[in-house]
């Protein structure tokens, strides 16, 4: 909660806010809803887990509207058919071949305006028509408003590195050896967009788990959940099933 004068705005004109729409009843709800969906849960996780802490936080993400487009071009490797020798030894012959490739995107690329803080941003989803012009009085109270200590002019240089980065990593899952890249990069305007988020803490079995939640869809961001007895034991008898394949694959005779 902020007292009189501790707001500062960094973004006056093109700040907006999206309001929460759940109250501490409902955002538990959406808890527990999660809590029941999904694999590899704890069955009884729903019913015998407790909420421990819940806390309401505005927080300020900047939205840059990036367009980017990227030419690479690398080496793919291709592994042709594999022979045994009279003595066992296995041959494989591998070759090389060239791949070239393009591709574009255009994106609000989402910046955290508040430094200390890290949030999920890669995994959240916005509904940006339901925006309106902030004003502190839209602020639920009780919440926690967090002020934004990131301009304008870096959310902007920041959004420029992550859309480049991004279109790498792209390009180095095309091919096996990336070898040049070209990517051209617009930067277009920014808003400041003012989220609520429900950062939840539950106990199960005497441990804490983190939950954050969207106020304004009630959508689960992210969270952490613990695993069943059964559910450890099928994810050991998978890993050990595709260990046996590989190695039957490898040892089998050709």
């Amino acid at each position: 909660m902020l007292k009189e004068g501790e707001y500062k705005e960094i973004a006056r004109g093109k700040h907006f806010l999206l309001v929460n729409n759940y109250n501490e009843t409902e955002i538990q709800e959406a808890t527990r809803d999660w809590m029941r969906k999904g694999l590899f849960k704890a069955g009884d996780l729903a019913e015998k887990s407790e909420i421990a802490e819940r806390e309401l936080k505005f927080v300020p993400i900047w939205l840059v509207n990036v367009s980017a487009d990227t030419i690479y071009h690398g080496k793919s490797k291709i592994v042709e058919a594999e022979r045994r020798t009279r003595r066992g030894a296995r041959i494989r012959k591998v070759r090389w071949i060239d791949k070239s490739g393009h591709f574009s995107d255009v994106i609000d690329w989402k910046v955290l305006a508040t430094k200390g803080m890290s949030l999920p941003l890669g995994k959240l989803e916005l509904s940006i028509d339901r925006k309106v012009p902030f004003q502190i009085e839209n602020i639920s109270p009780g919440a926690i408003l967090i002020n934004g200590d990131m301009h304008e002019a870096l959310a902007k240089k920041e959004a420029e590195v992550g859309i480049r980065n991004y279109h790498r990593g792209m390009a180095s899952r095309e091919v096996d050896q990336l070898q040049s890249i070209n990517t051209n990069v617009h930067v277009g305007e920014a808003q400041l967009l003012t989220i609520p988020f429900w950062f939840i803490r539950y106990k199960y079995k005497n441990k804490l788990y983190p939950v954050i939640l969207n106020g304004s869809s009630g959508e689960v961001v992210e969270g952490n959940a613990p695993m069943g007895r059964y559910d450890v034991l099928i994810i050991a008898g998978i890993v050990i099933a595709i260990i046996v394949i590989i190695l039957a694959i490898i040892l089998w005779p050709k």
